[in-house]
């Protein structure tokens, strides 16, 4: 398929709607198994499924014939992905930011996820954290922020954010790395501090 063949009006042929379904085939397997990874639910992951590949088709015009169709098509999904989780809450994602640094020793600690019984002030407290949080995650670039949000939020593999992110896994763990250092220079000069909450028993 070296060129995208369209009709007088633009749009795909009847043979370039083939070769997409021939692709779409070949990928649906492995772009489940991502969609999986990233909602943990299989509903949500069958709809994540269909989006993305409703969206590709709308915008098999702009694939490059000769390039990993996987790769493209993980890419949409994780656009559609973030779009959608843009739309949802996202305060309580962030209780489960695993890896940040504390303030007072600038070192890489874990943070606990908060305990669910919380009460109401503490609840309250905790979400503000985590406002906090996300606000800082924010100003990171892109692919820092999106390295750490899929590794410590997701808990993915270096493996499936590489393909995400179309790159290598010794790239993942780099922006890993990077990020987190740079998330610690936001933490620090925001003056965020984990709430400290009282354990009864």
């Amino acid at each position: 398929m070296e060129n995208m063949v369209t009709d007088d009006r633009g749009e795909l042929s009847p043979q370039i709607y083939a070769e997409f379904e021939r692709m779409r085939e070949r990928t649906e397997r492995r772009a489940y198994s991502m969609a999986l990874q990233l909602t943990r639910n299989a509903s949500d992951a069958q709809d994540l499924l269909q989006e993305t590949y409703v969206k590709a088709w709308k915008g098999f015009n702009s694939y490059m014939p000769g390039r990993p169709f996987l790769n493209w098509l993980l890419r949409i999904m994780q656009r559609a992905y973030l779009d959608d989780r843009r739309r949802d809450n996202p305060i309580r994602k962030a209780d489960s930011l695993n890896s940040m640094v504390s303030p007072s020793d600038g070192e890489v600690q874990e943070i606990p996820i908060p305990d669910d019984a919380l009460q109401a002030d503490e609840e309250l407290m905790m979400e503000e954290f985590s406002a906090e949080l996300k606000s800082a995650l924010s100003e990171l670039p892109t692919v820092y922020r999106e390295a750490i949000y899929y590794c410590d939020i997701k808990e993915m593999s270096y493996q499936d954010i590489a393909d995400l992110q179309g790159t290598t896994v010794g790239t993942v763990r780099s922006r890993i790395h990077r990020g987190r250092k740079l998330l610690r220079d936001v933490v620090i000069r925001k003056g965020i501090v984990r709430p400290s909450i009282r354990r009864v028993g």
